[in-house]
């Protein structure tokens, strides 16, 4: 529950966070993939040579698909002024953009899909189980071979983003985007330093968080909130020592004895310490993101985009900053690698173009750029620490975050959405109060997540 913004790199990061749940969970048990996704054979093999780079070669025409949302917004923007610099170089090259928006992205990929005019490259993500999706659906296509085929550079980019696009050991896209996860505080560092509470830093543990979100929580002002989305009962439990899945994403240990206790620790903060706001509560103020804007919620768990809100809401009404979320018990701040990226389709006729579209859209300057225009930025190391972007000191915070995060762990039988909608739902009870997280509730709700789980692939 969030504030309405026009901002459209936030309404982006929604679609990411919210709207693939949703969307993501009716393809799932809809079963919607099947001969429908498949419909369009097996994978294109990368042609001999490397026709695309050269200038003279024969004219070639790819269709790009993207979730990129409304013109003017981030992503759109990016594409609308790299086409032309990367037609420049690749004059043989032309790039078509079709891009979807909001909930028409899985609808539209369906349908084209369905009636045999997909395009050749376009948008997949970790989030929501896309990419492991779309690939176990054979909609795309490894890229092993085109990387081999040129030695192509993997180290480029951050290590478990290239490792969280991959599927049985297949790599299926590059990183667009990445983020470390729901493991940012934001903080209203006026309202701190008010109530005598110090700053926030790195070096603070969760017991000391909550001691000084205690000293803030004053009238109709909380001092915290934990966010009580599924991924932030992943990267708090990583910050208790453990994980929600096994290795192989086959099982779930949502009632192992540190989930337990990262739950509880949420609990307590919004029930016991009363220094959160119950999403009930938070709705009647339009969502914590209002909160945080008009002074009343003095510190949270975000991820990196929130930063857009912040800036460009705040704006002077008060002194605001960021630093990693404490640690927890495990002695870890816990995160998980988030990530976008950009795949060939398997009827690609143009593969060796579409690589290069799919390289150019992934290299140092497309994320760099996305940065400038604002929000979330490329997967690369040295996106994360260009100078360009450095200037914002925010940005060292979350360069920081990056080289700390933690792999992510994806469903083994791609119903990413189903599962993480199962957990948040079963976990609402508990925030509102209404249920305390004990084993036996815990138990129950994990067997719950372990029938979707042991789903077939859809």
């Amino acid at each position: 529950m969030s504030t309405p913004t026009k901002d459209p790199a936030i309404l982006n990061d929604r679609w990411t966070r919210r709207r693939l749940i949703r969307v993501g969970a009716t393809l799932g048990a809809a079963g919607i993939g099947g001969a429908a996704l498949t419909a369009c054979g097996a994978a294109s093999s990368p042609s001999s040579g490397n026709a695309a780079a050269k200038p003279n070669a024969a004219p070639v025409t790819i269709r790009f698909h993207s979730r990129g949302g409304a013109p003017g917004s981030q992503e759109v923007t990016l594409y609308d002024e790299q086409i032309p610099k990367f037609q420049e170089k690749y004059p043989n090259i032309k790039v078509i953009h079709e891009g979807f928006t909001g909930e028409d992205y899985p609808t539209k990929i369906t349908v084209l899909n369905a009636g045999g005019t997909l395009g050749d490259a376009m948008w997949t993500a970790i989030g929501g189980g896309v990419i492991y999706y779309y690939a176990a659906q054979k909609v795309i296509q490894p890229i092993d071979p085109f990387v081999a085929k040129e030695k192509f550079d993997l180290t480029q980019y951050y290590k478990n983003c290239i490792e969280g696009l991959k599927r049985e050991g297949k790599l299926y896209g590059l990183p667009f985007k990445s983020h470390p996860g729901v493991s940012i505080l934001f903080y209203n560092q006026t309202e701190f330093e008010k109530r005598g509470a110090g700053v926030p830093d790195k070096t603070w543990t969760t017991d000391k968080l909550v001691e000084a979100a205690k000293k803030v929580t004053q009238g109709d002002v909380f001092g915290y909130n934990p966010d009580t989305s599924q991924k932030t009962v992943l990267t708090m439990t990583r910050a208790w020592g453990g994980e929600l899945l096994d290795p192989e994403g086959k099982k779930s240990l949502l009632n192992s004895t540190q989930a337990i206790g990262a739950v509880t620790f949420m609990y307590e903060a919004l029930n016991k310490h009363n220094i959160a706001p119950r999403p009930s509560v938070a709705a009647t103020q339009s969502g914590v993101n209002t909160m945080f804007i008009n002074g009343k919620l003095a510190s949270g768990k975000w991820g990196t985009s929130f930063q857009l809100t912040a800036a460009q809401q705040v704006k002077d009404s008060f002194k605001w900053f960021a630093t990693l979320h404490p640690k927890g018990p495990g002695g870890v701040y816990g995160s998980d690698y988030e990530a976008d990226a950009d795949s060939i389709t398997t009827v690609s006729k143009a593969p060796d173009a579409a690589w290069q579209w799919v390289k150019w859209l992934t290299n140092q300057e497309s994320g760099i750029r996305l940065g400038e225009i604002g929000g979330t930025v490329g997967g690369r190391p040295d996106v994360y620490k260009s100078p360009r972007l450095l200037k914002d000191p925010i940005r060292a915070v979350f360069l920081e975050a990056m080289d700390t995060a933690q792999p992510g762990r994806p469903v083994f039988n791609t119903r990413m959405a189903e599962y993480e909608k199962t957990m948040q739902d079963g976990l609402l009870p508990v925030w509102e109060s209404q249920q305390a997280p004990t084993k036996a509730f815990m138990d129950e709700l994990t067997r719950q997540v372990q029938v979707v789980l042991d789903k077939p692939l859809p």
